[in-house]
């Protein structure tokens, strides 16, 4: 969990946000695979709201780590379909192969998390956020994920305003793109305190 209150908040209310958006795109959208990757960023968005309070400890870490790493494969292999040239973008909402796997990271970034938060428990460190007690891997894992989701979030975040600059609508690109921005960051505003807590 994130020990600070702004921090929690924030990300409580970004990542409800992101939630919103995504059970809105799952009533809108027809497409199958868009579907399945707009159910997996809502189980993503709840579990980042879920991680920044007491009760997260209360949702088995196993289950996570199964659905999240099954999710990074997802998104793997649409990355690897669409760089393949064998799944057309617009199967994917007119996305391209950076946003698959900007996808991924982010369902990495969440394995991380629950690996790490449940390292800290397992070591007796009941705040999750010290990153004195991760193990080494951990850590520099954990580096490379926050940098990764820093990118995407800087990345998404100037697609967001060249889609502002034009004449497009919320729902659809426009809105992808702002979700994207809001998860990246928000992704890597609670891996880093986990690292250097």
């Amino acid at each position: 969990m994130v020990s600070d209150p702004v921090l929690q908040w924030v990300l409580t209310v970004a990542f409800s946000a992101t939630g919103l958006y995504a059970i809105v795109r799952v009533g809108v959208d027809r497409r199958p695979l868009l579907v399945v990757g707009d159910a997996l960023h809502l189980l993503m968005s709840v579990g980042m709201v879920a991680m920044c309070w007491l009760w997260w400890s209360a949702i088995p870490a196993t289950a996570q780590i199964v659905v999240f790493g099954l999710a990074t494969v997802w998104f793997a292999v649409l990355l690897v379909l669409q760089l393949a040239r064998r799944l057309p973008r617009a199967a994917l909402g007119g996305h391209s192969p950076w946003h698959q796997a900007a996808h991924a990271i982010m369902m990495l970034a969440m394995v991380w998390m629950t690996l790490s938060m449940t390292t800290g428990e397992t070591a007796g460190d009941h705040s999750h956020h010290h990153g004195r007690g991760l193990p080494m891997w951990a850590a520099l894992s954990g580096v490379a994920l926050t940098a990764a989701l820093l990118a995407a979030g800087v990345i998404f975040l100037v697609e967001l305003i060249v889609c502002l600059r034009g004449r497009t609508t919320w729902l659809g690109h426009t809105g992808d793109v702002a979700a994207g921005t809001a998860m990246s960051l928000g992704m890597a505003a609670m891996c880093w305190p986990m690292i250097t807590g």
